[in-house]
């Protein structure tokens, strides 16, 4: 049975040691990872989400999970997600899909397209960036 469980002091080393084993991801923000939600089957992390804090949006990162995750088990880890950004009174969570398959799961999970124009990258349009051909997503949180 998988469980979901907010970050925590007791579970943060090993949490980092599972990020860590993942190629793409070079070095791990402790302060990111602050703001995770992880799915353990037994006592095995088996998923990771975290958002990074900007105004009163999340961007998500550290979404890393082991394909066999339900739908079920992702859509538990964003609501956990979910319940920490607005306790931090977050009014958005943002994510970034480089593929088409990122983009048909975060809309499986209700988060909808972002027109360009609105998206802004360090005081630049996104259009202008190196992610100018990745899709932005977010989900409302009211």
């Amino acid at each position: 049975m998988i469980r979901v469980e907010k970050i925590n002091a007791s579970i943060l080393n090993h949490t980092i040691e599972f990020l860590a084993s993942v190629p793409s991801i070079d070095k791990v923000d402790e302060k990111i990872l602050n703001n995770a939600c992880i799915a353990y089957d037994e006592d095995k992390i088996v998923g990771c989400i975290s958002f990074e804090e900007f105004s009163d949006k999340g961007l998500i990162r550290y979404f890393v999970f082991k394909k066999v995750l339900s739908l079920e088990c992702l859509e538990d880890l964003l609501r956990a997600l979910e319940d920490t950004a607005r306790q931090k009174g977050l009014k958005m969570l943002v994510c970034i899909a480089e593929s088409s398959q990122i983009e048909e799961l975060f809309r499986s999970l209700e988060f909808h397209t972002i027109t360009e124009s609105k998206v802004f990258i360090n005081e630049e349009n996104v259009l202008n960036t190196n992610f100018k051909s990745a899709l932005f997503l977010n989900k409302l949180l009211v």
